[in-house]
């Protein structure tokens, strides 16, 4: 998985420049004041993932990967406000609209992981100020790596040449 993450990580960092900060999500908006990162930001969450055997301990694998955006919303977006702070305010959605085009369907992953495709959005409450929005990814795969390495035996170099004499 931690290929995945890196993968989506470099993706998004090429591609999605408004993000000032892009990682693991390792509890960075939980219970902190003021959380260690810089806003709008992206965090990845590896979640829940369902297995299928193919055999010889190869498995095939469905993984749902949730990334989690979050904006410091100090724009107001009442209808009654200058057009100037909508804008501002509304440049989030923008925000997700890139992450999403960046990564549905794109072929970036590295080999053995089909394409992400969104499967929800949904925005979780938050009682600090924080506007958050999750988008919802399924990417398949394949773990070969409890497949045991057979290692080979070289054939012998030694060339024999056999005369039959008639």
């Amino acid at each position: 998985m931690d290929k995945l993450i890196e993968a989506i990580q470099d993706r998004l960092e090429a591609k999605v420049p408004e993000l000032k900060y892009i990682d693991e999500d390792w509890g960075q908006m939980d219970d902190y004041e003021r959380p260690p990162v810089k806003y709008p930001c992206a965090l990845i969450e590896v979640q829940d993932a369902d297995y299928t055997d193919d055999g010889e301990l190869r498995q095939r694998g469905l993984v749902m990967v949730t990334i989690k955006l979050y904006f410091l919303r100090l724009s107001n977006t009442s209808n009654r406000a200058p057009q100037t702070q909508k804008n501002e305010a509304r440049k989030n959605w923008d925000t997700c609209k890139k992450v999403n085009q960046t990564l549905h369907g794109q072929d970036f992953l590295p080999p053995g992981f089909a394409t992400l495709a969104r499967k929800k959005m949904s925005p979780p409450i938050r009682r600090d100020g924080i506007y958050n929005r999750n988008i919802g990814y399924a990417v398949a795969f394949i773990d070969d790596s409890c497949v045991p390495v057979r290692k080979t035996t070289p054939a012998s170099p030694i060339i024999r040449a056999v005369i039959q004499t008639v």
